[in-house]
């Protein structure tokens, strides 16, 4: 029977773990058999794999060569902060290049007095850590830095990424795929048919976000998978 025999959308909600079924009706395709379109939704909570951390000083001097001296002491002071009393590795710690400002080719109002120092200086030390559950902490002590005379510069809010997709992706796309037959069962059921042969299958995009503002160090995957079946 060719053409429409039951249009239909189903919202079927499974007892799988994040089930979200969309069943997207029956309709007819090729050569008259009819094919029932259905979503299953699989979710994953996971940690972070890796940490991004900018930690950002300043300085201030009269003279270039006494900023160059102020940057390079405080770029050791956070560098062993970071490394031994943080415990990050040597080799997760990049320093960036310095970069100066002279006050003096600032524009001003007349009535206004020049800053108390020529020059003023920012620097950075770049983290990247897979020793994510270490960050906060660290973040938590900053003080340390301070009492030893870090000037430290604009806060920078730590970046954790998910990189291990692969490791995940099968069980995600087999459980996203059942919950789909779950939803398409359903679908059949409701309709009064009984499911065929898996006609086609397609994967959407993986999707990875926070788990929520204060737990950026968590994260939430997402995959929908898509399927079709004949119906009889």
């Amino acid at each position: 029977m060719k053409g429409i025999f039951l249009p239909a959308l189903v919202l079927a909600l499974g007892l799988a773990a994040g089930g979200l079924f969309i069943g997207e009706g029956i309709s007819g395709r090729n050569s008259g058999a009819r094919v029932i379109s259905v979503k299953g939704l699989a979710e994953k909570e996971v940690s972070a794999t890796v940490a991004i951390w900018t930690v950002g000083y300043r300085s201030s001097d009269d003279e270039l060569v006494g900023l160059n001296e102020k940057l390079k002491e405080n770029t050791r002071t956070v560098v062993k902060y970071l490394t031994t009393s943080a415990g990050f590795e040597v080799s997760d710690v990049a320093v960036q290049p310095p970069s100066i400002q002279d006050t003096s080719m600032m524009e001003r109002d007349k009535d206004t007095p020049p800053p108390p120092f020529r020059y003023t200086g920012s620097q950075s030390v770049l983290l990247r850590t897979n020793k994510v559950d270490a960050i906060k902490p660290a973040q938590a002590a900053m003080s340390d830095l301070i009492q030893q005379g870090v000037m430290l510069g604009n806060r920078s809010e730590p970046s954790f990424i998910f990189d291990a997709i692969n490791t995940i992706k099968p069980g995600m796309i087999q459980e996203a795929t059942r919950n789909a037959r779950i939803a398409a069962d359903q679908f059949a059921k409701d309709s009064q048919t009984s499911l065929g042969k898996l006609r086609n299958a397609s994967q959407g995009w993986f999707q990875v976000e926070n788990r929520d503002e204060a737990t950026p160090e968590k994260k939430i995957v997402r995959v929908i998978v898509e399927v079709e079946y004949e119906v009889k």
